[in-house]
């Protein structure tokens, strides 16, 4: 709209001074504009040829009030007048963004803690955090000894330890075609590995209560959960020692109250487990394992079962591959990786099945998991019905994550709950004006960097900065090898949102840095708006694709186009 407006503008000045020539002003038609008050910028309230924005706004009555625009397809891109209409039905729903006073806005009144935020993982330190460093007294509760939640203890930092010392001995392969000899056996020493893992762990864990101090945020242990809109009970009773370890519940007997301003849920999801028969039961003998107790392994299994394709189940399933175990991936749906663009998935799924100790199954449907840790069986049956029977030494469930929202007790404060998580809106605000949630307890994307956005997006609202996410723009890193990543939307999400997107695709095998390596497998896809050639989703599939990803999310968050970004001299 912006660009709109300097094109009409230019236009109008021409016109006053007689300079249009005769197709510019042939059909020309009109605009009727009344939006000053509904802090509208960049709308012109002068007639210009060639378009028509139409605002027609119905009596408002119980069945609200009618926005259209009508616009010459020519000149305005239908997909952005739909986002300009859904700002617009925004700010008209929820005046109380932009009509308040700036400042923050947290209720007035005595409270113990003007902001208080449940949970210490990446959502809701880098919320706290956001806080405190604008002179925002804010308390982190968090049932843990130390922040970091489940990226941190038992998701993202301990499972790239493991795809670490994975690589080295993936990399090894390469050495001899470079004229490196005699590193064509490496050796993994477990316990080494697993030193190095709890050490980076509790020194990063260390290093986040220490900032988290030195910001002045009071850190509590303990579990918070609603009494009404403005009281927390916080019990302490049974709290852990080891920071990792998943909390369990508490009893209650132990514990105080306080009373907030607003309120920040961040308390992110634990590993689902669906009701299988005899799944439930492996996990209390130790065959069946979750990505919250993989961890406790003594040793890579000699046989290992990985039920879910997801990012979790093929990460893992490659990472034991390497390690010497034979692994079998099983996937309900017709495709492992179904959260990935289509051609990447295939793509990678392609190359885990060419693993010498990974075997891929999709479409198949698990009937029972039975036995005891070392002597574990799988009954499933494959794509075609067909009964099958797995045996292995441990059952790793990769099976989705899904928030726990009951000991939150969220009823008592108002909040909505849809769908299984909580209802929140592009600002992070629940259904209670002075509540919020971020990251896996609000679903969409399940990862580390979309919490710890929500989180600076909670906390810039609470500031009184109009800052929203947007899902659009998100990214994400599947850390196999190759890696596959993204930003931003894939083809069919673009045409879904209007737009008249096409792709440009190049193979990483024409790369010389893979040529070298070795390293040929993969792609990189741009899918651009052909309208305004902007660039509106990146997809990877390549080693060191997290190394390549930063670049795609500031094309995308920056909205630049092919000509910008071939125009950029790249080393």
């Amino acid at each position: 709209l912006e660009e709109l407006h300097a094109e009409w503008k230019g236009l109008v000045e021409r016109a006053r001074k007689r300079h249009l020539k005769p197709e510019e002003y042939a059909n020309p038609t009109f605009l009727i504009s009344n939006m000053g008050m509904l802090n509208v910028d960049w709308f012109d309230a002068i007639p210009t040829p060639g378009t028509a924005a139409i605002l027609a706004v119905a009596t408002a009555g119980e069945r609200g009030m009618p926005l259209t625009i009508t616009a010459d397809h020519r000149v305005v891109n239908g997909a952005e007048v739909a986002a300009f209409l859904n700002t617009l039905r925004g700010l008209i729903e929820r005046p109380d963004d932009w009509l308040e006073p700036p400042g923050p806005r947290i209720p007035e009144g005595e409270w113990d803690w003007p902001v208080v935020v449940i949970g210490g993982g990446p959502g809701g330190e880098d919320c706290a955090r956001e806080l405190a460093e604008h002179g925002i007294r804010v308390a982190l509760v968090n049932d843990a000894p130390l922040p970091g939640g489940e990226c941190l203890w038992r998701g993202c930092i301990p499972s790239k330890t493991w795809r670490a010392a994975a690589d080295r001995i993936r990399d090894r392969a390469h050495d001899a075609r470079l004229g490196v000899l005699g590193t064509a056996r490496p050796r993994l020493d477990w316990k080494r590995l697993e030193a190095t893992r709890r050490e980076v762990l509790e020194t990063r864990g260390q290093l986040a209560l220490r900032t988290d101090k030195a910001v002045k945020i009071e850190y509590i242990q303990g579990r918070a959960r609603f009494e009404d809109a403005h009281t927390l009970f916080i019990d302490t009773s049974r709290l852990p020692e080891d920071p990792h370890a998943r909390p369990g519940p508490g009893d209650g007997a132990e514990g105080y109250r306080l009373t907030f301003g607003c309120a920040v849920i961040a308390t992110g999801a634990p590993p689902f487990v669906p009701p299988i028969p005899g799944a439930r039961e492996g996990l209390e003998t130790g065959g069946v394992l979750t990505s919250d107790t993989v961890w406790s392994l003594e040793g890579p299994p000699k046989r290992m079962v990985v039920v879910g394709g997801g990012a979790i189940g093929a990460e893992m399933a490659q990472m034991f591959q390497d390690f010497g175990t034979r692994v079998t991936l099983l996937e309900a749906r017709d495709r492992i990786l179904a959260e990935v663009e289509p051609e990447v998935a295939r793509r990678l799924a392609d190359v885990l099945a060419g693993e010498p100790r990974l075997e891929v199954h999709v479409s198949a449907r698990i009937e029972r998991i039975e036995g005891e840790p070392g002597a574990m069986k799988v009954r499933w049956r494959d794509a075609e019905g067909k009964r099958r029977t797995t045996s292995c030494d441990r059952v790793l469930m990769a099976t989705g994550k899904r928030p726990v929202l009951e000991p939150l007790q969220l009823e008592r404060a108002g909040v909505a709950v849809r769908d299984g998580v909580i209802a929140a809106d592009e600002g992070c605000r629940t259904s209670v004006p002075h509540i919020y949630a971020v990251g896996d307890v609000i679903g969409g994307y399940m990862l580390a960097h979309t919490a710890a956005t929500q989180g600076r997006v909670a906390a810039a609202r609470i500031l009184g900065e109009p800052r929203r996410y947007d899902a659009d723009r998100d990214c994400g890193v599947i850390f196999t090898r190759p890696q596959a990543a993204f930003v931003g939307l894939s083809l069919e999400q673009a045409k879904a949102r209007g737009l008249d997107p096409v792709e440009v695709k190049v193979p990483i095998s024409i790369d010389a840095k893979a040529m070298i390596t070795g390293e040929t497998e993969g792609l990189i896809k741009l899918v651009a708006d052909k309208a305004s050639h902007r660039i509106v989703g990146v997809h990877l599939l390549a080693d060191h694709a997290d190394t390549l990803v930063g670049e795609a999310v500031m094309m995308v968050s920056a909205r630049m186009t092919l000509e910008q970004v071939a125009e950029a001299i790249h080393p």
